[in-house]
């Protein structure tokens, strides 16, 4: 184990960019959130980091790296973020799985152009977090703590009409473009583009790389990506483990 005192975060993103984009969920996670714990076996890693839970970060090709690896993880270990579709098996091997969610992972290339707002976009409030929560089809997922945070910390847009919040986006603890939504008596006006426009502008000008992670479902932030010039890299899939294990 590396502890987070033993090594350099710096260092440690620039080794998970020789391979941006499969990494890019790690790399934006320890970018804006405390790192507990780092594991290395071969060219794999295992990375441990605190958000609104204990998240399991890993960065592997491959199977007996990773198993090697999730020898280190504790009992309370059960939060895994980003995995990809082969991992799946080998982290739940010996305990259930409680829940999990899959999405499509879609980047933006840096050469795609953007167009600029045609109306004005506001910065979310952190007074915003429970209408946010009342309306999102992931709530289960979600907290009025974490949505508070991300609003804080995160890049965010907002449009409002009378004071009221009818459409707004944010990015996630790991940098992702997300919890867009547009009421219902407000869509079909073109909000949640220009909500997604403005989220790539605020990433560009921080030099990140937009991406978004869209649950296959979700046609219309589908179509909306690709209309954008997002380029579909992966599946990965969030999931927590039951604390016991299978035989018990």
């Amino acid at each position: 184990m590396i502890t987070a005192g033993q090594f350099s975060i710096n260092a440690l993103i620039r080794e998970l960019k020789k391979d941006y984009i499969k990494n890019i969920s790690i790399i934006e996670f320890i970018s804006d959130n405390p790192v507990l714990a780092v594991y290395h076996e071969g060219d794999s890693l295992l990375v441990k980091g605190l958000s609104d839970q204990v998240w399991i970060y890993i960065s592997s090709s491959d199977e007996s790296e990773l198993k090697f690896l999730l020898k280190n993880l504790v009992e309370d270990d059960v939060h895994f973020a980003s995995i990809e579709d082969w991992m799946i098996p080998i982290v739940s091997a010996s305990k259930e799985i409680d829940w999990k969610m899959s999405a499509l992972r879609y980047y933006l290339p840096i050469n795609i152009e953007t167009p600029q707002n045609k109306i004005p976009i506001s910065r979310l409030l952190p007074s915003d977090a429970e209408f946010i929560i009342e309306n999102s089809n992931y709530k289960q997922f979600l907290s009025i703590d974490y949505i508070t945070e991300r609003i804080k910390k995160s890049f965010s847009a907002g449009i409002y009409e009378d004071g009221k919040l009818i459409a707004w986006g944010l990015t996630h603890d790991d940098g992702t473009l997300g919890s867009l939504h547009v009421v219902d008596e407000r869509r079909r006006k073109g909000y949640a583009t220009e909500i997604t426009i403005s989220l790539i502008r605020q990433c560009r000008e921080n030099g990140k790389i937009p991406y978004a992670q869209i649950v296959e479902e979700n046609l219309p932030a589908l179509n909306l990506v690709n209309k954008l010039g997002f380029v579909k890299d992966r599946r990965v899939t969030w999931l927590k483990l039951n604390q016991h294990s299978k035989r018990d």
